[in-house]
């Protein structure tokens, strides 16, 4: 769960562009890039094995020096913790392979060493699970690997936990709206297909559907609805790929959705507050890329877009606070630059999903709200209590309002053939492991109220 926060963030020039924004100190790539709690973003590391960090502050556009890495790194992770820090964890630099890990915190600016892993690597993935601790699975050490591990917060230690049924490098790991992970293709030797899931309960994995194509190299998003997106990567033969796939974890199985317009890989993913899906850059056949894509949800189609200003290939994209995307460093250059998706000034977004209990009738319900420059439309809301038969689909929020952690939503529906108008009323607490509340009235009568079961409410 995410604390409040009201944007009232200038945009780039000109929507669905990009546009030049302060240029990082240092160039760097393979490093990592993690959106700190006060808005500003953290880079860290980076090829040939840099020990500097630097912030940015979207306010000013500017990069400035933070404290140093105790060990030069790159292609590590960075993962920002239920409290704020950081952890960096594994990687590589000039000395070899890296079993240490660090921790930022931004109070202070500064590096500590904690607990370091049960074995070093490169090229893994690392997931901040539902109940605070951190899954590092796969990689590559001399060969690639099926071992994964945990690290806990509150020990500093790392143990480790169920092995993957195959091993994966360069992959990709999705935490699951159910709390599991799904880890997805990557190489050995060869691109391959195979898929897994993680249950935290169990500790263990088990293999799911596999990939219609073999990948490594791709990316992934958990889209909005519960599914998750692959796109691009690269085959065994290295052929770029523009082919993306959706997971249905209700199914455990994959499908083909619409082809990026140009294949890719080492590009840049990021889910956009309105559920669309942001890919630049990467490499194709002829080198590095400009060009950047949408993905629609609603129609399963790539949608181009305005490219970037330089060739980009392993820098980071990063979500804004405010909505925008920030792409950063690159093999080429230290330049970072800025793409608008839309987002008017003073935008503001509620967001939730999850299930109530209303005296032993379960309500679930799904709804997004984005303040926009036609304020006669905001966005849709939908909820279901079966043993009630209420169901009313798709019904337009007409008015939000933000106070604090807490948001009311109102608008109409179509129920039973006849207009109802409904109001909403949601507390996100901001605290992890904290019970979001949610009531929900109609103008016929029927009411629900109670807290969260599962999903989770969101105020930006």
């Amino acid at each position: 769960m995410l604390g409040a926060a009201l944007l009232a963030q200038p945009c780039a020039a000109i929507p669905f562009q990009w546009e030049y924004t302060g240029s990082l100190n240092t160039q760097r790539s393979g490093h990592t890039a993690t959106l700190l709690r006060d808005g500003n973003v953290l880079a860290a590391g980076g090829f040939p094995g840099l020990a500097s960090a630097e912030l940015y502050d979207p306010a000013t556009g500017t990069w400035t020096f933070t404290g140093n890495l105790n060990a030069p790194n790159w292609l590590h992770t960075a993962t920002l913790l239920a409290d704020g820090r950081v952890l960096v964890a594994g990687g590589q630099n000039s000395g070899g392979l890296i079993a240490s890990s660090e921790l930022y915190d931004p109070a202070t600016q500064s590096w500590v060493v904690t607990g370091s892993l049960n074995t070093p690597r490169y090229g893994h993935t690392a997931t901040l699970l539902t109940d605070g601790k951190v899954l590092v699975a796969g990689g590559g050490d001399q060969t690639q690997l099926a071992s994964a591990e945990l690290y806990d917060p509150t020990t500093g230690a790392w143990t480790v936990t169920g092995s993957l049924n195959a091993v994966h490098f360069n992959h990709t790991a999705t935490l699951l709206a159910d709390g599991r992970v799904l880890v997805a293709g990557g190489n050995a030797g060869g691109s391959y297909p195979s898929a897994e899931l993680y249950d935290p309960a169990t500790g263990s994995w088990s293999v799911t559907g596999s990939l219609n194509i073999p990948r490594s190299d791709h990316t992934a998003e958990l889209l909005s609805e519960g599914k998750v997106l692959v796109a691009g990567g690269v085959n065994d033969a290295m052929d770029y790929l523009a082919s993306a796939e959706l997971y249905d974890p209700a199914t455990g199985t994959w499908t083909a959705t619409g082809s990026l317009n140009t294949g890719r890989k080492n590009h840049g993913s990021t889910l956009l507050r309105t559920g669309e899906v942001l890919v630049e850059g990467g490499y194709d056949a002829a080198g590095l890329r400009k060009s950047a894509e949408l993905y629609l949800p609603a129609t399963g189609t790539w949608m181009v877009t305005g490219s970037l200003n330089e060739q980009r290939a392993e820098h980071t994209a990063t979500l804004l606070s405010d909505g925008r995307v920030l792409a950063a460093g690159s093999t080429l250059n230290e330049t970072a630059e800025l793409y608008d998706p839309g987002i008017v000034a003073a935008a503001t977004t509620v967001e939730g999903r999850g299930a109530i209990d209303h005296q032993g009738n379960e309500v679930t319900f799904q709804f997004r709200a984005t303040q926009a420059e036609d304020s006669s439309i905001l966005g849709q809301l939908s909820f279901c209590d079966p043993a009630a038969d209420v169901c009313p689909k798709k019904g337009r929020v007409r008015s939000l309002t933000i106070s604090g952690n807490s948001a009311n939503l109102g608008g109409s529906v179509q129920l039973n053939g006849s207009s109802v108008r409904f109001n909403v009323s949601v507390t996100d607490n901001g605290v992890p492991g904290t019970s979001d509340t949610i009531s929900i009235s109609l103008s016929n009568g029927y009411s629900a109220s109670g807290t969260l079961t599962s999903g989770e409410i969101r105020i930006y």
